[in-house]
């Protein structure tokens, strides 16, 4: 059984407003729900892609993962008992606040809190909270995470028998030469890459837009406020992605671009070994020794 996309992100923050003006007035995120506990965020046609939920401490909070249908759900549910895995089958009201047919709840080997789930409403109008061009999701999925990882092999193996395919790698020579592994699970180039390290960790999201507009008005909207840009406009080796990353209110950073290549073929695609993050930019401390 196969993953088919990142369907949703959920993260914790000590202060909603923070992120509700971070999110809608510099990116375009539209707020669809807002109580003194939760903001939910939407991206395209689906109810919502982002929820951010008021909590002592900021950081991720869980990443949800379509398996396609209600099927696929119970393909995937089969093949992670079978690996022993702890599975809590997602309750009425967690469904409800997901928007969501089902879903059930495991934590993958670095322990990242993962929902796996079907039937994502959707059929929405998207609004954007300031002009812009719009989201590149669809099939697609809504973007990539990005996790630093102490058990790279398990983690490999986990996500593997989900039915990622690795895409390419990166040596990050500011790190010590250690390896960046990039994986997909639908045409975009990656929807999923894992750096080994220390601890484990949640490093960043990527939200991909319809044009290179929305990503220079952003950065001039980042700078002019003065939220700290962790990585300067750049363009990526591997998915030739045109970004930037920012610190969010959660801590870890978001990068946003456009212009990311697909694998529109695992047959023909070849898997290549990169030794730079980038052909140009991205200036920062991913990638200031390189």
């Amino acid at each position: 059984m196969s993953l088919k996309a990142l369907g949703y992100i959920g993260a914790n923050a000590v202060n909603l407003k923070e992120w509700k003006d971070y999110a809608c007035d510099i990116f375009g995120a539209q707020i669809i729900a807002e109580t003194p506990d939760q903001l939910k965020l939407r991206l395209d046609d689906k109810h919502h892609r982002m929820s951010i939920h008021k909590a002592d401490a900021p950081g991720a909070r869980h990443f949800g993962w379509d398996a396609g249908s209600r099927e696929g759900l119970a393909g995937v549910v089969s093949l992670l008992k079978q690996r022993g895995c702890e599975l809590r089958e997602g309750t009425a009201a967690e469904c409800e606040d997901r928007q969501v047919m089902g879903l059930v709840h495991v934590r993958d080997p670095s322990g990242n809190a993962l929902e796996i789930f079907y039937g994502q409403k959707s059929g929405y109008p998207f609004q954007p909270a300031r002009p812009m061009s719009g989201f590149r999701i669809g099939d697609l999925g809504m973007g990539h995470v990005v996790f630093m990882t102490p058990a790279l092999d398990e983690m490999l193996d986990f996500y593997g028998a989900l039915g990622f395919r690795m895409s390419d790698y990166i040596v990050m020579r500011a790190f010590g030469n250690v390896k960046a592994h990039f994986l997909h699970c639908n045409q975009r180039h990656h929807s999923l890459a894992m750096v080994p390290g220390p601890h484990s960790a949640f490093h960043h999201m990527m939200l991909e837009v319809n044009s290179l507009d929305d990503v220079g008005s952003a950065y001039d909207l980042v700078n002019a406020r003065k939220i700290n840009v962790t990585q300067t406009f750049g363009k990526h080796t591997n998915d030739h992605m045109l970004s930037f990353y920012s610190q969010t209110p959660s801590g870890f950073e978001l990068e946003y671009g456009c212009n990311g290549r697909t694998i529109d073929d695992d047959a023909t695609w070849n898997i290549v070994e990169y030794d730079s993050i980038s052909y140009w930019g991205h200036i920062g401390a991913i990638n200031a020794a390189n």
